[in-house]
Formats: structure tokens, C-alpha cells, sequence
């Protein structure tokens, strides 16, 4: 279908402004910190080759090297016995939304959580998490999802007709090694490539756990020797390797959708059956969501303690909370337009030009939180730019920036699921783009908007590593309260502000869940 010929020129400009303008503000931050460097002065303190980045790098490597390995042990077994092994409709639902709420809590509260419950069995057993193994494992239970996520929705694309064929004449496992595996491995690579990326870049779970990283050692340099220069300089490394990923993940989809919609949410027949398989996918599926969920969920319980503490938690930071849920609204609407319209031209116009900008959109993947937030000061924090940077909507474009990625998949997503002839026979009738789009796109795309934005929501809500820099004088969002008072030992406190967190995330989840049940099948998780 012949599309407006402003859209293209006017989604360029909108993510041009949010993805391009701090990426580009961040790398001449950098070249003005070698032009500094080079008349003497000391503009590099952080950056001296005497092995202080090496060390933070090797162990950034490490921590989502095994994040990753981790990540793809648990998540692997747990999509494929959610979507092969012989459970109800309903049971294989309910697993399902299970194995995704660990993905809806913020990382830092997973980090929070085993804080406490390091100080609870080290003195038992001597076991701590303050080192790169704890953060291996935080990291895991909160990013096995995505690999769990991706590789369902690669399994529930297989075609079940090939597995029954070999169950026929193999056992199980030779036709898991030959067919479904093979068939499901780019996906299981997508989901491994973004847990490592989001590893690499994650900056509140090893601060936390005074694990000195790469993107630590960035947050330093511009946070304690405010060195703008150097922090930028040390960002550019961390977005070429992440990059780098990207384009590795991109080509090995190939043009997939990387979530089917609500993949494995249906009841569709299983391939595999046995007693014992279920057995062992309900045991499996069960643990992974006791380790993941109910036993920090317990822990935060018992560390909060009475319910006076909620109320007072509550009082003291109801600001807070109605100011985060403002801002995660208005990033995740500021984060939807431009998605679903490049995602849509993407479809529909297989053009370089689209293509480049689909590629822009995904940008974000590849920039640490923290140099997005160095990025975000450097490209707004300008005299005639105050209306901007002096208010709270250098934060929503922060939220907008960093979050595009999933508005674009999903809109991908999306919109691969419309019959492109519906859009040309209803141009024949009425010739008017706006008609179809408020006719036919938005309404048969609304599971898919929906989704976007409360993901978007959701993960706006609970983001700290950019919102710590650029966040306006005097006001907080509430991960940065949590964050703030952790240090001051306030633990009843930062457990009950946890748990609302988490309690309102799953609440705007749980809403989501019933609107697409309302709505009906056909939106993307």
C-alpha cells in the first residue's frame, strides 16, 4: 500500500530526536575529551592505563558471560516444558504468567532481596553474594524470562506436525535434538544475545552488590569526579560491543518476529507426553518461580514487618509513586507513536530507508542506562533548551529513548499479523490513509498497542540507571527513593517500598491480562 509521504521524513525526525540526538551528544562528548586530553590538562583521571578498566571490564564480561549461560539453563527447559509437556489449558497458562513475573520485577529489588537473604544464611553457611557470582545469579532470576520468552515463542513456530511424524518413529529425546531444537535455536540465540546485553550494561544490580563493573566505573567518573569527558569516553566501548550484538541478533532472525503473540498462553495440543515429563515440568516450573518470586516475595514480606510500615512507607512516599506512574505514562506514550509507525512502514515498505530506520529504533539495546543518561544531559542541557532539561520531560524522552525497542518489536510483531489486502481494498473505497488508520489498523492492532505500552510502562516505572542523572532538583521517582534510602539503612522501609513497586507493576499486568481477555486473542507479550 502507497503510504503518506510525510511519514516516513516526520518518524525520522521523532526518533532521530530521541535514540540519535544523545547517542550523538555522548560521541562528541567523547572526541572533546580527546581534544582535552591532548593539550595536557586532566580532564582523563579515570582513565589512566595503569589496569583500573581492565579489571571492571573483564568482570562485565564474566557477569554476562555467566548470566547468560545461567539465564539459558533455566530458561530453555522452563519454555520448552511449558510448551510441549502434557499439561491442561489451564495449568499451562498459569505457568506461563508465572515464569514472566520475575521479568516484571525491577532488578534492583531481585538485587535488594538477596541482600537480605545473604545477611540471613551467610552466618549459617558462609555463602555471599557480594561478588560476580551473586550478581550472575540476581541477574539470571531476572532475566531468565527473556530466554524462556523468545524460545517458547520459537517452539510454539514449530510445526507440531513434524514432531508427531518423528514420535512415531523416534523417542523423544532424538526428535527434540533433530527437529525442535534446530527449529527453535534462533530464537533461543535472540533471548541469549539480549540477556547478555542487558548483563553487560546493567548498572544498579552490581552497585548494589559493591560489585565494581564497567558501567560502575562509568557512573564514577561522571557522578563523583564529575568527568563528563572520560564518561563518555568510557561509554563508547560498551555501546560497540553491545552494537555489535544487536546486528549479530538481527541477522540471525532474519526478519522473525522474536514474541509470537501470548505464546504459549493457549492450550495447544503437546507433543511430548508421559507422566514423568509432566511431573518434572510441573517441578521444574514450580522451583524456578519459588526461587525467582515467592521466596523474595517472602523475604520482603518478613523484613518489612507490621502493616504500620506500609502505611508510613506509603504516606511518606505517595509523591513519589504519582510522580513515577506520570512519567512512566507519558514515556510509554512518547515511546508508542514512533514505534508502531516505524515498525509499520517497516512492513509495508521493505525500502533501505525504512529499513535504516527500523535499525535506529533499536539503538537504545546497544546504550548502557547510565551513558544514556550522559547522552540525554549532553544533547538537552542547553540555555535555550531549559524548558526541556529544567523539567521533568528530559525524563519522559529518557523513558521514551531507552524503551522504543520493545514498541518497535512489538509493533513488528503486530503488524505481521495484518493481510496487507485489507489495507488496499479499503484504500480502493475510501483513499484516505487516516480513515484506514483510524478504521481498520488501529482497531485490528489494539491488543498490540495495548501491550506495548503497558511493557513500556512497566519498565519505565521501574528504571533507575538514567532517571539518577537526569532527574530535575529536588524531585524523585520512586526507584530513586528506594535507591536513596537503601543507603541509609532504612531496611523496613526500602522492603515495603519493594513490594509496592512490585505490587503496582503487577497490578498494571494483571490489568493487561484481563484487557487482552476482554479484547480477545492476539496481542504480544
Amino acid at each position: 500500500m502507497k503510504l503518506p509521504r510525510l511519514l516516513a521524513p516526520a518518524l525520522f525526525i521523532l526518533i532521530g530526536l530521541l535514540v540519535l540526538s544523545p547517542l550523538t551528544a555522548m560521541i562528541a562528548g567523547s572526541f572533546a575529551a580527546r581534544s582535552a586530553a591532548g593539550d595536557g590538562s586532566t580532564a582523563h583521571r579515570g582513565l589512566d592505563l595503569d589496569g583500573r578498566l581492565f579489571m571492571p571490564a573483564q568482570r562485565s564480561l564474566a557477569i554476562a558471560s555467566g548470566t547468560t549461560v545461567l539465564s539459558v539453563l533455566l530458561g530453555v527447559p522452563s519454555a520448552f516444558f511449558i510448551s510441549r509437556a502434557h499439561f491442561s489449558a489451564r495449568t499451562r497458562k498459569l505457568f506461563s504468567i508465572l515464569s514472566l513475573l520475575p521479568a516484571l520485577i525491577p532488578p534492583y529489588i531481585h538485587a535488594i532481596v538477596w541482600t537480605h537473604v545473604n545477611r540471613m544464611i551467610k552466618p549459617l553457611v558462609g555463602l555471599d553474594f557480594h561478588n560476580i557470582w551473586g550478581v550472575m545469579f540476581i541477574l539470571s532470576m531476572a532475566y531468565y524470562p527473556f530466554v524462556a520468552l523468545t524460545t517458547r515463542s520459537g517452539l510454539d513456530s514449530v510445526d507440531k506436525n513434524l514432531e508427531e511424524a518423528s514420535l512415531l518413529c523416534c523417542r523423544g529425546w532424538r526428535t527434540i535434538k533433530g527437529i525442535t531444537l534446530p527449529l527453535a535455536l534462533p530464537h533461543l540465540f535472540a533471548g541469549a544475545i539480549f540477556v547478555f546485553v542487558f548483563s553487560l550494561i546493567e548498572f544498579a544490580v552490581p552497585d548494589i552488590m559493591r560489585v565494581h563493573v564497567y558501567p560502575v566505573e562509568i557512573f564514577i567518573q561522571y557522578s563523583a569526579f564529575y568527568d563528563e569527558r572520560s564518561a563518555a569516553v568510557l561509554s563508547l566501548p560498551l555501546v560497540a560491543v553491545s552494537f555489535g550484538l544487536i546486528l549479530v541478533q538481527k541477522r540471525i532472525m532474519k526478519g522473525r518476529s522474536f514474541v509470537q503473540p501470548f505464546a504459549g498462553l493457549g492450550g495447544k495440543t503437546a507433543a511430548h507426553r508421559g507422566r514423568f515429563l509432566s511431573i518434572m515440568a510441573a517441578s521444574f516450573c514450580f522451583f524456578l518461580v519459588l526461587l525467582s518470586v515467592l521466596i523474595p516475595t517472602g523475604v520482603l514480606i518478613c523484613v518489612a514487618g507490621p502493616v504500620s510500615t506500609y502505611i508510613q512507607a506509603l504516606k511518606s512516599s505517595g509523591e513519589e509513586i504519582g510522580y513515577s506512574l506520570a512519567l512512566a505514562c507519558l514515556g510509554s506514550l512518547a515511546a508508542l507513536i514512533p514505534g508502531f509507525g516505524a515498525a509499520y512502514i517497516r512492513e509495508r515498505s521493505k525500502s533501505r530507508g525504512t529499513a535504516l530506520l527500523f535499525f535506529i529504533g533499536l539503538l537504545p539495546f546497544a546504550i548502557p542506562p547510565v551513558s544514556m543518561g550522559i547522552g540525554l544531559i549532553g544533547a538537552w542541557n542547553h540555555p535555550f533548551l531549559d524548558l526541556v532539561y529544567g523539567s521533568s520531560l528530559v525524563v519522559v524522552l529518557g523513558y521514551a529513548a531507552r524503551f522504543l525497542p520493545f514498541s518497535l518489536l512489538m509493533g513488528s510483531a503486530g503488524v505481521k499479523q495484518l493481510n496487507p489486502g485489507i489495507e488496499e481494498a479499503a484504500l480502493l473505497v475510501t483513499g484516505r490513509w487516516t480513515h484506514i488508520l483510524a478504521k481498520i489498523l488501529l482497531p485490528l492492532m489494539r491488543n498490540s498497542l495495548a501491550a506495548a505500552f503497558f511493557v513500556v510502562l512497566i519498565l519505565s516505572f521501574g528504571e533507575l540507571g538514567s532517571t539518577l542523572l537526569v532527574i530535575p532538583p529536588g524531585r524523585e521517582t520512586i526507584p530513586i527513593k528506594i535507591y536513596n534510602l537503601m543507603h541509609y539503612g532504612a531496611d523496613g522501609t526500602v522492603a515495603a517500598l519493594c513490594l509496592l513497586t512490585s505490587g503496582i507493576i503487577l497490578s498494571f499486568f494483571g490489568l493487561f491480562l484481563a484487557m487482552e481477555r476482554k479484547l480477545g486473542k492476539g496481542s504480544v507479550v
